[in-house]
């Protein structure tokens, strides 16, 4: 299914000065949000670190804001993070197939 969306480009200099300053405190705090939803995720990934409250009712009683901010950074951090463990994956098995390349011509000029 494709989904449309319309946007509109702005720009801080176009902005009263009131404006860009809240824009800058959103993305500053979602960014916080979304690092710090990174960071739980990979340590319950890897580590096994459970919290008893959910990553949602923690961002909203850390950071005081409604479900938007927390529920879309907490997404993008699952995203992110799923796609950096495919990206690890990859990597490693590349890296089997150069080291078994190395060991093969080293077994020939032998």
């Amino acid at each position: 299914m494709k989904c449309l969306s319309y946007s509109n480009r702005f720009y801080y200099n176009e902005l009263s000065e009131e404006d860009a300053n809240c824009i800058k405190k959103d993305l500053i705090l979602y960014n916080s949000m979304l690092h710090t939803a990174y960071k739980k995720l990979y340590l319950t990934c890897f580590h096994g670190v459970k919290d008893a409250v959910s990553l949602q009712k923690q961002f909203k009683a850390r950071y005081g804001t409604n479900d938007y901010f927390p529920l879309s950074a907490i997404h993008e951090a699952r995203a992110l993070l799923k796609s950096n463990i495919e990206i690890n994956q990859r990597l490693k098995k590349e890296c089997t197939k150069r080291i078994e390349r190395i060991k093969e011509k080293i077994r020939k000029e032998n």
